[in-house]
């Protein structure tokens, strides 16, 4: 049976090469008409109405230099994608996000032995499969993903939906509890969020087109520290405010081909949305680290594909040939760079606005 345990408590040689590559290219697209012109349709936007980065007109650029190289430091190589995308991208190009984290169809991934990936390209979710039924994070934007693309998701990965027990809500933004009452009805699944994220969802404001979901059924609720059994997984939760005030993490144990491995599921890789959320962030991501090193967390998995290349790490495991790593175990000293880049980053954001920590 499962039992819920309250706890007390991302040469010159190559350059003229390039460059040669990059005329050619130019050339070749002077030379062609648009699509838009090959077929009859309005004439491409002028130059002027691009979109032009985002202005930070009280940053104090000292301060941002400064945390961006301790954050390009703290990147090297292997987690530069994750760094551009946190402290560069997303607050200066937020268009280049949009044209990337579009929402659109992928191909469901086994990623662990009893973790499995479901969602679409825009926003994540997870099935964690356990000896009693199934643990569900997140369910996308709305009960019509739900519907047509988590569940048959799940189907085409041998789940069986109406086998889940729980579904976990990482934090309160629709696209993260949007198919939760459809699934909450279709499957008789109890629902869990913090505290606080539940008064969120059914008190704060929902902006744009999460304006009119419905709300799951208020069914448990998450304190920092309380522990979650079903069979034989057991998930420990803590609240890390910052994306949203409640927002909830987990960590739990996998196997890959056997072997052990920990889970550290950051719920708000999101980064904070304002001042308040950027000064939150800062303490949680510290506490975070913390914890998932205690915890000893090799595994690093977000609630966007964005946020840790996660697409592109599932393309690399279902073609791995005999031997290959999987590419979502990083390590217990990359995980932890991880997370200090996305405190790194939180510092370049208030610095833009002319804050300090």
């Amino acid at each position: 049976m499962p039992t819920f345990h309250p706890s007390p408590r991302e040469g010159q040689t190559m350059k003229r090469s390039l460059l040669a590559s990059a005329m050619g290219m130019a050339f070749a697209l002077l030379a062609t008409a648009s699509p838009a012109q090959e077929a009859g349709g309005a004439p491409p936007r002028a130059a002027a109405d691009y979109p032009a980065p985002q202005t930070f007109p009280k940053a104090n650029e000292k301060a941002v230099a400064e945390h961006l190289s301790a954050a390009r430091k703290l990147a090297g190589t292997d987690l530069f994608p994750d760094m551009a995308h946190r402290c560069i991208i997303s607050p200066v190009y937020p268009v280049r996000v949009r044209g990337i984290q579009f929402d659109g169809k992928i191909t469901p991934t086994r990623i662990f032995d009893q973790l499995y990936s479901v969602g679409q390209n825009a926003v994540s979710a997870y099935v964690l499969k356990t000896s009693a039924g199934l643990i569900l994070f997140d369910t996308l934007d709305n009960a019509d993903e739900a519907k047509t693309l988590l569940v048959p998701n799940m189907e085409k990965l041998g789940l069986d939906p109406k086998q889940i027990k729980y579904i976990v809500i990482t934090h309160g933004h629709g696209d993260h509890y949007g198919g939760a009452q459809w699934l909450q009805q279709a499957t008789g699944a109890k629902v869990i969020a913090s505290a606080i994220d539940w008064e969120m969802m059914e008190k704060g404001p929902k902006p744009g087109v999460f304006k009119d979901l419905p709300l799951p059924k208020h069914d448990m609720e998450m304190k920092d520290g309380d522990t979650l059994t079903l069979g034989d997984t057991t998930i420990r939760f803590y609240v890390t405010p910052g994306h949203t005030p409640g927002t909830l993490s987990a960590i739990f144990p996998v196997t890959d081909h056997g072997q052990r491995h920990v889970v550290g599921f950051n719920g708000g890789t999101g980064g904070g949305r304002d001042e308040a959320g950027l000064r939150a962030s800062i303490p949680s991501f510290a506490r975070w680290g913390e914890l998932t090193r205690a915890a000893g967390v090799d595994v690093l998995i977000a609630n966007h594909p964005l946020h840790a290349e996660t697409i592109e790490k599932e393309e690399l495991l279902r073609h791995a040939l005999p031997g290959d790593p999987n590419p979502f175990i990083v390590g217990t000293d990359t995980y932890q760079r991880y997370v200090r880049i996305q405190a790194e980053c939180a510092r370049v954001q208030l610095a833009r606005l002319g804050l300090s920590e």
